[in-house]
């Protein structure tokens, strides 16, 4: 019997347990550590009690009573901390009742106050309570109680639904918890005795039960989570798919308005243009004729281009409807593809159109059909520079198959598979060697699904290319509400009066500039397709020019543009990056001009050679681009480009920034120049003072003084920086001088002196052959020279002396006086500021003399030797 009561606590401790660690590892935070500790309490309790029924030793019964009750004490309240812990209530009341229970626990093993030992059952021994026993009961009324309230409270005032079904769960586990109180009878043998009946301890199943309630209720608050979630998500991506259908809606008519906004001002540019290209305002010169027709041209360009985005918004708009008429479907074929006769005669492309078979008339949309064949014969020419294009027609049962091959470049597998994607091209990369927008078979595709059609393609590389589209016969019984009536009367009878017999002769209609037809197409075809073979260099010189420019742009109405643009310069035009950076290293222009998109070569790996190679790395370039990103013009910018323009642009504003950029590098060239000068002559000082030690200090003091004294009279920084560069060598003459001359410590001859009196000339003629050293020229030709016209060489006087010169000349004669020579000592101070007085309007000019000799600035003793300072001091002192 011990053995088989054992039983039910083994099964409730093995429950709690499990229970708690699927508790601990489904939730999440704090709660899941306290209720795993009220689930190992309940172990630990239900766990004892086994080991109390299997020993059944009156022995050991009362030290295992204890043992399990050192658990009892603690379960109440570890299952009120977890309701606190969950509601976020205050738990102030926990910790004063942890000291409580541990009282209880010290009483527990200390005395008999709160078990006075085992009692027999039948079913085994149980603790027998004692007196404190009754106080842990109140405990756990109190505990009890004050769960169920703060609960039921909570539930009352809670309004999410998720956690309101948690709580009721909650109060039902705290409920059947305290069910399991029934187990304290057992503690009190007499009131068992006198009910009369037999009790077992199965208050476990019921905290058990709560347990299970509680994990219970955890999948279910997940369960209803999930779903809140998944009803949160659906709703979000409803309102997601709501947003993005007017966000699309609302890009549909954002394209639409704006394109039919745009036709307004092109067919007004359009018309005017025709009006005076047709004569209408009188006669214009040739000249300004043929800028109004590339401005035509240009605008039939636009005008296909925003006609072709227009036709997109209609198909994402749903508006596009058919409009059915009867035609010859041979002859309608047959117009369409004589119409491009001219344009591939030009580029010597054979263009042949068969019809194998006689369809009678059909009902088509041949608006629809011309787009189809325009985009797809525009498309085979270009990729076609040299061979065939053939268009056939055939009858295929229930379908009209119109093919469309040429033996182009051809498309790989991959490009196949995207060729029909909307601004898909087989080559995106910024090098590619066809322009386009990636439109013209979207737009095929679209519009043969729309007749009920289908299209197909085959190519292989450096081939050709195949397209095959099938149109039903019977679109009529498909949409007869598409079908229109022909028109009463045939406009091409109509009696047309042209005011201006030099006017096209035929027809154009009036009502509409902004249509384009086949014939517009070709027509821009035929000037976007003028390029330049490649390869080659066109060579425009201009009378004056201003200097040398490459331009290298591959879209041929831009080319021209900028040619007529910069017309003051001499060009090098060139049509791709590759045959531009061969004419750069061969002409090394002044600016180079280059597009971004280019064959061959793009417009970055152009500006990379250019700043990589050593010969060329100094070659300004302007990057001009209908690229808007920030990225690319950082790029450029990063890579060394000068300046950037985008398309569109102003003439002047082109004409403006390449002057700048032109002008900005000739500064900073010159600037170099006049670097490498200033070197040349310190070089040239230092040869003058190797040959002649005097002349390597006194050279060095004339030019800090003369420097000082340009200062104060106010010239430029510039200015100042040439007279110090002329002064040091104002002596460089001397280097013709023989040396026994120069260092002769005596006196010199008349014949000596007279070849001394030849450096000036000599200084001359040596830095006269430095272009940019005007100034240097100038004080080393007059330095000699005399206010009164009595110096050398020339007899110059006055103010026709260079002031530069005459600079350098009250310089040169003081530091001579107050110098040391081969053949004197330096005059003492006082002796050369009265001989400098004295060569006052003499030999000097007056007014800078005063300035240099001025009290005030004293700009004559800044370079002079301490100890000679200090003799004219102490002779002033003395005076």
């Amino acid at each position: 019997m011990p053995y088989l009561s054992a039983v039910l606590p083994l099964f409730a401790a093995i429950m709690s347990l499990c229970l708690g660690i699927v508790a601990y590892y489904l939730s999440r935070g704090k709660l899941r550590k306290i209720f795993l500790r009220f689930c190992v309490i309940t172990f630990y309790w239900q766990f004892s009690w086994v080991v109390l029924f299997v020993s059944n030793n009156s022995e050991y019964a009362d030290l295992i009573c204890k043992i399990g009750y050192s658990g009892i004490i603690f379960l109440p309240l570890s299952c009120y901390e977890t309701v606190a812990h969950y509601l976020k209530i205050s738990k102030k009341d926990v910790f004063i009742l942890y000291f409580v229970c541990f009282g209880f626990l010290v009483s527990l093993w200390r005395t008999d106050l709160f078990i006075q030992g085992p009692h027999l059952y039948w079913f085994g021994y149980y603790p027998k309570a004692g007196i404190l026993h009754g106080a842990y009961l109140l405990m756990v009324a109190y505990l009890l109680i004050k769960s169920t309230y703060v609960m039921v409270y909570f539930h009352k005032k809670e309004t999410d639904a998720i956690r309101k079904t948690q709580l009721k769960f909650f109060l039902l586990a705290t409920i059947v918890f305290s069910v399991s109180a029934i187990d304290y009878l057992l503690n009190y043998p007499a009131l068992v005795e006198k009910l009369g009946f037999s009790l077992y301890p199965f208050g476990v199943f019921f905290i058990n039960f709560a347990v299970f309630i509680f994990v219970l209720s955890h999948f279910i608050t997940l369960n209803l989570t999930l779903e809140k979630r998944v009803t949160e998500q659906t709703q979000q991506l409803k309102s997601s798919v709501v947003a993005l259908e007017k966000a699309a809606s609302a890009k549909k008519d954002f394209i639409a308005n704006v394109t039919h906004e745009l036709r307004t001002p092109l067919t007004l540019i359009r018309g005017w243009t025709d009006y005076m290209l047709g004569g209408e305002a009188g006669t214009i010169p040739a000249t300004f004729s043929d800028i109004m027709g590339k401005i035509g041209v240009q605008t039939l360009s636009l005008t296909h281009k925003i006609n072709a985005l227009l036709k997109i918004s209609k198909f994402d708009a749903g508006m596009d409807k058919l409009a059915l008429t009867r035609i010859n479907l041979d002859t309608c074929v047959f117009q369409i593809v004589s119409s491009f006769r001219g344009l591939t005669e030009a580029s010597q492309v054979d263009l042949t159109y068969n019809s194998k078979s006689t369809i009678p008339e059909t009902y088509i949309d041949r608006e629809k059909l011309t787009d189809i064949l325009n985009n797809l014969i525009r498309n085979a020419y270009k990729f076609t520079e040299m061979g065939k294009i053939s268009v056939t027609l055939k009858d295929n049962d229930d379908y009209i198959c119109i093919e469309v091959k040429d033996t182009g470049v051809g498309m790989s597998s991959e490009v196949v598979g995207t060729v029909f994607n909307r601004f898909q091209q087989g080559d995106s990369s910024k090098t590619r060697m066809y322009e386009g927008t990636g439109l013209g078979l979207a737009i095929v595709k679209e519009s043969v699904e729309r007749m009920y059609g289908r299209i197909s393609v085959t190519s292989v590389e450096e081939e050709g290319t195949c397209f095959v589209l099938e149109l039903p016969k019977n679109l009529e019984e498909k949409e007869p509400e598409s079908i229109i009536d022909r028109r009463k009367v045939d406009r091409r009878g109509e009696n047309v009066v042209f005011l201006h017999p030099e006017r096209r002769g035929k027809y154009r209609r009036d009502d509409d500039l902004a249509r384009i037809e086949t014939g517009d197409i070709v027509q821009v075809d035929l000037v976007e397709n003028s390029r330049f073979t490649q390869g080659n260099v066109e060579i425009i010189e201009a009378k004056n020019p201003k200097g040398t420019i490459v331009i290298a742009e591959d879209t041929p109405g831009i080319l021209d543009f900028l040619s007529r643009a910069l017309s003051e310069y001499t060009q090098y035009l060139t049509a791709d990056g590759k045959e531009a950076w061969h004419t750069i290293k061969k002409v090394m222009p002044d600016l180079v001009v280059s597009d971004i998109m280019m064959p061959k070569m793009d417009g970055f790996s152009l500006l990379k050679n250019i700043r990589n190679h050593k010969h060329t790395t100094g070659v300004p370039v302007i990057i001009i681009t209908s690229l808007s990103e920030q990225e690319d013009r950082i790029k450029s910018l990063q890579l060394g480009a000068d300046d950037f323009l985008t398309k569109p642009f102003h003439h002047l504003e082109l004409k403006a920034r390449v002057k700048n950029v032109i002008s900005l590098h000739k500064l900073e060239r010159e600037k170099t120049r006049r670097e490498q000068l200033e070197v040349f002559l310190m070089v040239l000082a230092s040869a003058i003072e190797s040959k002649d030690p005097y002349t390597g200090g006194h050279v060095e003091r004339v030019a800090n003084y003369s420097k000082d004294l340009a200062e104060k009279i106010g010239l430029s920084p510039y200015r100042v920086n040439e007279i110090y560069m002329g002064a040091i060598v104002h002596d460089v003459g001397k280097i013709g001088i023989k040396d026994d001359i120069l260092n002769k410590p005596g006196k010199l001859t008349d014949r000596e002196f007279d070849k001394v009196k030849e450096h000036p000339t000599i200084g001359r003629n040596i830095l006269s052959k430095l272009e940019i050293a005007p100034v240097a020229v100038n004080i080393a030709y007059y330095h000699q020279e005399k206010w009164d016209g009595t110096g050398y060489p020339t007899g110059t006087k006055g103010k026709a002396i260079p002031l530069e010169a005459r600079i350098a000349a009250i310089a040169d004669c003081w530091d001579a006086i107050t110098s040391d020579r081969p053949y004197r000592s330096a005059m003492p101070l006082t002796k050369a500021i009265r001989i400098m007085k004295e060569e006052r309007g003499r030999s000097l000019d007056p007014e800078l003399l005063d300035l240099f000799m001025s009290k005030e600035y004293k700009i004559y003793l800044n370079y002079i030797p301490e100890e000679q300072l200090d003799e004219l001091y102490s002779e002033k002192t003395a005076g």
